[in-house]
């Protein structure tokens, strides 16, 4: 029965070593072994060794045990702590050290306490673990670079050496995803010498003759290299590495180096001769036979994505010079430090970036774009420098990577941004949908404000300093548009096909908006083709019902009330009438200019607008003294700005600068209230509007419109019931009521009874 990792701990925990010292343990192999596999086992005390030179490091390797009694120091500072029952020794020591740390171990930690010895010739340890006879011991041999993250997938051979090995060492690499491979010493030096020994000297061979080529090694050679040649001769400078030196000499000694080499001549003479005879293709594929077809592509297909990871450094920096993107840099091992800009050089061995980057990780600037703007705010100012760096000695940022850095690494720009969403939908809602979106450092709800049919969300955000403020803060507003998006509308269905759905125009007026916001609805369902007309008066959009086509009319506003104009249009028309639904429409301004100015140019200016809207920014209009002048739509008030000659404003919607390019924001949401919603009709001809045949069952009341409250005062509370009324300052006045409406007195409009849903948007008084 094969034990689970847990199993196997716990039964060595009650059977095998409790206690662990491994010598060697701040750097090398002995520390990955530290960090990697012991770490993760539960021990009752733990010991790590290393020279005095090294004890800073072994308090890093410490920290790996957590909740372990852990001591450190050199072997003469721990002897005291060696002597009890249960040890493990782990020597990972350089060879030439072993005799020597071993007899000093033998002597402090009890003669029962198995060896781990680890080393690159089984041969070699056997001979070291000759001066201990009675000691379990096994030699182990890690198949891996240091810089092995885990030992997924990872090979370590092992031999014992002498006596049984308990099993738990072997369970405890296989659980963590190595290979435990066990081979007789003889095999596995066998081995050793074409992996190891032939190895380097197959790489030491070429680096050497590349060095003695008489070429330069910079300016030629490596300027023109092939990935081929890159690859073989950055393998061939790590094994110059100065701690490789005596390692390399050790190697080739006790792994029959000299049997490698001699192979390595044999071979090389073999090839010469095969190609001074016409013979290499022959040569070559007899080699390849060699191989299995499954074996022969798995090595082919390594060696291709190790080449291809060898390029990707230079290609990814040589794709964004081209594009003139910015790239993100970290000197090689060192990811807290950050250098971003753009490339100004690239050469086969260096490059020259432009920093753009300035400041101290998340207080930043970056001098690019909206960037330059935002540093002068932040009191970021520096002349841009040059910085020549090797591209050997740079690690390059993926995309991904780059925008979490300047995440980290850039300042952020507070604003307190106002949201205008649907009743249901909570504050915090709104900032989670925030906190999701691209350059947002913080979304902290900071106030919400709840009226009939609607919530004003105040959400304190942090931009990031390389971002435009307005252009982002509109960003997230659309984000939350999206994802909290305001109802269709509420309407009966529509008999007709090929419908007309007429509007007060131009184009980009919120009125528009409610025709486009109901069209969705109609032409959603496959059912309906629906053309879009602007209209220049209310009694155009009127008219259209006629022909049996809609009207699209405002009639509410929860900033300003009743909406007089298309009321008078309403009763004076003569048109039959009907309501058959409503689109409720949020509604925020900003005020616009001709020209980049600040408000303090423009004091006393005329303001151009809707007369609704002049009416929603009262505040703001008297705040800086300015004329109003009424116009049709907002669209229109865009337009005057050209023709204005002077200095002026247009109050439109937010975002209107999009189809007008002309005009700058001077000030963003100077509405009196914090958002509102206008209320819109749609109207028909008797017979357009057919009933509910779907399941729904819409909140149906009863629109009355009146020229005073007088005149209907008759007929209101007339039993249990829900009326309510709203007026404008001519004494026209909107009875909505869920009794029937009959005997209506002359001059009195009744609309039917109109999805009136989920209530009419109140009027909420200015503040002051």
């Amino acid at each position: 029965m094969t034990q689970t990792p847990a199993a196997t701990d716990a039964a060595r925990t009650d059977a095998g070593p409790t206690r662990l010292v491994v010598v060697g343990a701040a750097a090398g192999m002995g520390r990955w072994l530290s960090d990697h596999l012991f770490a993760d086992l539960p021990w009752q005390q733990v010991v790590l060794v290393d020279t005095a030179a090294a004890l800073a490091q072994l308090a890093g390797a410490a920290e790996a045990y957590r909740g372990v009694d852990v001591t450190t120091g050199t072997l003469a500072e721990v002897a005291g702590e060696l002597d009890r029952p249960g040890f493990i020794i782990c020597l990972a020591v350089p060879d030439r050290a072993e005799r020597e740390v071993l007899a000093e171990l033998d002597a402090a930690v009890p003669g029962d306490a198995p060896i781990i010895v680890v080393g690159a010739s089984f041969a070699w340890t056997m001979d070291v673990l000759a001066a201990v006879p009675g000691r379990t011991a096994v030699a182990l041999h890690p198949l891996m670079d240091t810089a092995t993250r885990s030992l997924d997938g990872q090979t370590v051979c092992a031999s014992e050496v002498r006596g049984v090995a308990t099993g738990w060492l072997a369970e405890a690499i296989t659980s963590r995803g190595g290979l435990y491979t066990v081979l007789s010493p003889e095999r596995h030096d066998r081995i050793m010498t074409y992996v190891l020994t032939m190895t380097q000297a197959s790489l030491l061979g070429f680096v050497t003759a590349v060095a003695d080529s008489g070429l330069d090694l910079t300016d030629e050679l490596w300027a023109t290299r092939t990935p081929l040649f890159e690859a073989l001769l950055g393998l061939g400078v790590s094994v110059l590495e100065e701690n490789q030196e005596l390692t390399l000499a050790h190697t080739h000694a006790t792994l029959d180096g000299a049997r490698a080499g001699d192979e390595l001549d044999a071979a090389a003479r073999a090839v010469a001769a095969a190609a001074a005879s016409d013979t290499l293709p022959a040569r070559i594929a007899a080699t390849r036979d060699a191989f299995s077809g499954a074996l022969f592509d798995t090595v082919r297909n390594t060696a291709q994505a190790t080449l291809g990871a060898g390029q990707s450094k230079r290609a990814a920096l040589a794709r964004v010079r081209r594009l003139g993107g910015l790239v993100g840099l970290h000197p090689t091992g060192r990811p807290d430090k950050l250098r971003v800009g753009r490339l100004v050089e690239l050469t086969p061995v260096e490059l020259v970036l432009e920093e753009l980057l300035i400041g101290p990780r998340g207080e930043a600037a970056l001098l690019a774009g909206p960037g330059v703007r935002n540093a002068a705010k932040l009191g970021r100012r520096r002349k841009v420098v040059r910085t020549r760096f090797g591209i050997g000695h740079v690690e390059v940022l993926a995309e991904a990577e780059l925008e979490v850095a300047l995440d980290a690494w850039l300042a952020h720009l507070r604003r307190d941004i106002r949201f205008l969403v649907p009743e249901s939908v909570a504050g915090e809602g709104v900032a989670s949908v925030i906190r999701e979106q691209r350059g947002v450092g913080q979304a902290r709800l900071v106030s919400e404000a709840v009226r009939t049919g609607q919530r004003a969300v105040v959400i304190r955000t942090g931009i990031r300093a390389d971002l435009d403020v307005d252009e982002t803060i509109e960003r997230l507003r659309r984000a939350v548009e999206v994802a909290y998006a305001w109802p269709h509308g509420v309407a009966r269905p529509v008999h007709a096909r090929g419908l007309t759905l007429r509007y007060l125009g131009p184009p980009g007026s919120f009125s528009d908006s409610a025709a486009r916001q109901f069209a969705v609805g109609l032409t959603g369902s496959g059912a309906h083709d629906v053309a879009l007309e602007a209209a220049g008066s209310f009694d155009e959009v009127l008219a259209v019902t006629a022909a049996g086509g809609l009207g699209v009319l405002p009639i509410t506003s929860s900033a300003s009330g009743l909406v007089s104009r298309a009321t008078r249009a309403l009763l004076a028309s003569d048109a039959q009438l009907i309501a058959g639904g409503v689109v409720d429409v949020a509604v925020r301004f900003d005020a616009y200019a001709a020209e980049p100015l600040v408000l303090a140019e423009l004091k006393g200016a005329p303001v151009f607008s809707h007369p609704q809207a002049l009416a929603q920014c009262a505040g703001f209009i008297t705040r800086w003294g300015l004329e109003p002048q009424p116009t049709a739509s907002t669209t229109d008030a865009l337009l005057r700005l050209a023709e204005a000659g002077r200095p002026a404003i247009a109050i439109a919607s937010s975002g209107a600068e999009a189809d007008h390019p002309s005009v700058h924001v001077v000030e963003r949401e100077i509405d009196d209230l914090s958002g509102s919603i206008t209320r819109f009709l749609i109207v028909g001809r008797p017979g357009v509007f057919d009933t509910h045949r779907d399941g729904s069952d819409p909140t149906l009341r009863s629109i009355v419109l009146a020229p005073s409250v007088a005149s209907i005062a008759h007929l209101i509370g007339r039993g249990v019931g829900f009326d309510e009324l709203l007026t404008d300052p001519d004494g026209q006045c909107l009875w909505v009521s869920s009794h029937p409406a009959s005997d209506l007195p002359a001059g009195v409009r009744g609309l039917g009874e109109v999805p009136w849903s989920p209530r009419t948007p109140v009027v909420r008084p200015a503040p002051g």
